[in-house]
């Protein structure tokens, strides 16, 4: 079994840190105009764009008085595959990291499903994988998909208030490996609950 490490942060009122929170909706300073997945855990990934939201978190609980907890969060991923992801793999190496490590057959793909969903909505084209959507709810139609519904967890692009950041939605609950949690403070018992459920 291989892991991906993947981060997240969230506020809270009052001098004390809660015993426990549900992490459900985060706020990674993504843009008003972005609709998150709906049917998955969405955390950062990667280190270059989400360094920068943790800073900026930093710099909201103290302008704010809030207070901010971080954790790092350990997800299953099944096999890691150190080539590019192909449409036959996702049973093994169950983690797609979008758009740098997907063959030009799953980008291609992808955008095809992708462009036709906003065609039915009367909406335009996009560049998506290879380009950030603000529509990644539409992730979580294409996870209704052979072979795509068997990853556990999908990273792609998107444009926040300070640049763009890696994000990670995380579609099979049973892959974050609760146990292993580390939030700081300490003193905080995370969980995970999807936006929508059906």
């Amino acid at each position: 079994m291989s892991v991906i490490g993947a981060k997240t942060f969230f506020f809270y009122e009052g001098e004390r840190p809660p015993s426990k929170h549900t992490l459900k909706l985060p706020d990674y300073f993504q843009g008003a105009d972005v609709i998150l997945p709906r049917r998955g855990v969405t955390l950062l990934y990667g280190n270059k764009g989400p360094g920068s939201l943790i800073g900026a978190a930093v710099r909201r609980s103290a302008s704010n008085d809030i207070g901010v907890c971080f954790a790092d969060v350990k997800v299953d991923i099944g096999n890691w595959d150190a080539n590019k992801q192909n449409l036959d793999n996702f049973e093994n190496c169950r983690f797609l990291n979008l758009p740098l490590r997907a063959n030009k057959e799953i980008l291609d793909d992808i955008n095809r499903h992708w462009n036709r969903w906003l065609d039915q909505e009367c909406e335009p084209q996009e560049a998506f994988p290879r380009k950030p959507s603000k529509r990644m709810d539409l992730l979580d139609k294409l996870m209704c998909l052979e072979p795509y519904k068997h990853l556990n967890a999908v990273a792609y692009d998107i444009s926040t208030q300070f640049g763009i950041a890696k994000f990670v939605t995380v579609y099979k609950m049973e892959a974050i490996m609760q146990d292993e949690i580390n939030v700081i403070p300490p003193q905080t018992e995370l969980f995970f609950e999807c936006p929508r459920r059906d």
